[in-house]
């Protein structure tokens, strides 16, 4: 098992055991989700631009409180982004997937809460593991960034913010996510990082 794979588990069962010494202290509720996400990236170079690609990912999470509520989660997330150089015959263009594990520890507050029918917001930091990366194609021209998936990092952190609507045992949520951390490890002046727009569908089992 690769030590990022081993992070992540350890982390998990971190956070699920933190829950369920947590459950005597409030209302809670788990249960398992799944979402769509529009991934972009941004850059600090004028001549390298990205383009808006759709993914998914599906996970777990864990709601803890009534009125402020804990919600951590562990999601794994297939993002597929691609970067874009030049114009007419030197146009460039590669495609990159990460699978990734990816662990949200978010604070929210229900603005509505009847039950049966929350109104939320929530936002906290994210922490991504790497599990898998892949550029399409693999090779290109010595002045193009990223030369391998080794210019891409092992883990990063970002921020999510947004909003969720509860009725009965099912639950939305709106995020955007902000990247933080570089993303891109490789020599160049490059600075990568990547942003989501996510939209989730989950069932509370409690």
């Amino acid at each position: 098992m690769k030590k990022q794979e081993i992070k992540a588990t350890l982390l998990v069962i971190f956070l699920i055991a933190s829950c369920l010494a947590l459950k005597a202290q409030g209302v809670f509720s788990i249960g398992p989700k799944i979402g769509y996400n529009s991934n972009t990236l941004t850059d600090n170079l004028d001549s390298v631009q990205s383009g808006i690609k759709n993914s998914f990912q599906i996970g777990a999470f864990v709601r803890i409180g009534s009125k402020v509520y804990f919600q951590p989660e562990a999601n794994y997330q297939v993002s597929t982004s691609n970067l874009n150089k030049g114009s007419g015959s030197s146009f460039q263009s590669q495609e990159i997937t990460v699978k990734s594990l990816k662990i949200p520890a978010l604070i929210g507050i229900k603005l509505i809460n009847k039950g049966a029918f929350n109104l939320r917001i929530l936002a906290g930091p994210a922490y991504t593991f790497v599990i898998d990366k892949k550029l399409d194609p693999q090779h290109m021209d010595g002045l193009w960034p990223i030369q391998s998936v080794d210019d891409i990092k092992n883990s990063n952190w970002s921020v999510q913010m947004g909003g969720g609507l509860d009725v009965l045992f099912m639950t939305l949520d709106v995020r955007y996510e902000f990247g933080i951390d570089n993303i891109y490890t490789g020599s160049s002046n490059f600075e990568l990082k990547n942003n989501v727009f996510n939209v989730s569908l989950g069932i509370k089992f409690l």
